[in-house]
């Protein structure tokens, strides 16, 4: 936390608890119109001299608001709570139905591996072949 939003913060609650013991005590007669109009106008000046005109808030509230939440509890007992039980058949032909047309969207089909074919020459044949070739 900066020291600016440190200082912004006490001087509210330093504003609450001076117009709370200022509500306590007997204000005089007399001229206290034009001083609270002066007290107002000072303030705001003070209010105004943050970042483009705007107000700033307390502490505590901007801690507050963006204090972690545990939603655990609720979405448990909402997902318990939409459970439903719908049979394999059903399921499956849901499954089949929204399956595309594409090749991607096709269930894999098992195919039958070919055994490797030997080859039809002996090591005889090659080396024959080996020395009619190269003459060696």
């Amino acid at each position: 936390m900066s020291a600016a939003l440190l200082r912004r913060g006490l001087e509210l609650l330093g504003q609450s608890e001076v117009s709370q013991s200022a509500s306590k005590q007997a204000k005089p007669r007399g001229s206290s119109a034009k001083r609270a109009r002066k007290a107002k106008a000072t303030q705001g000046r003070k209010l105004r001299n943050s970042a483009k005109g705007k107000v700033p808030k307390s502490a505590l509230a901007e801690f507050q608001k963006r204090e972690c939440q545990d939603h655990l509890r609720a979405n448990l007992k909402f997902l318990t709570a939409t459970r439903s039980t719908v049979a394999e058949a059903v399921t499956q032909k849901i499954l089949v139905q929204n399956r595309g047309r594409k090749a991607c969207d096709r269930p894999v089909t098992k195919t039958k591996k070919k055994k490797a074919e030997g080859t039809v020459f002996t090591e005889e044949d090659f080396q024959k072949f080996q020395q009619e070739y190269f003459g060696s």
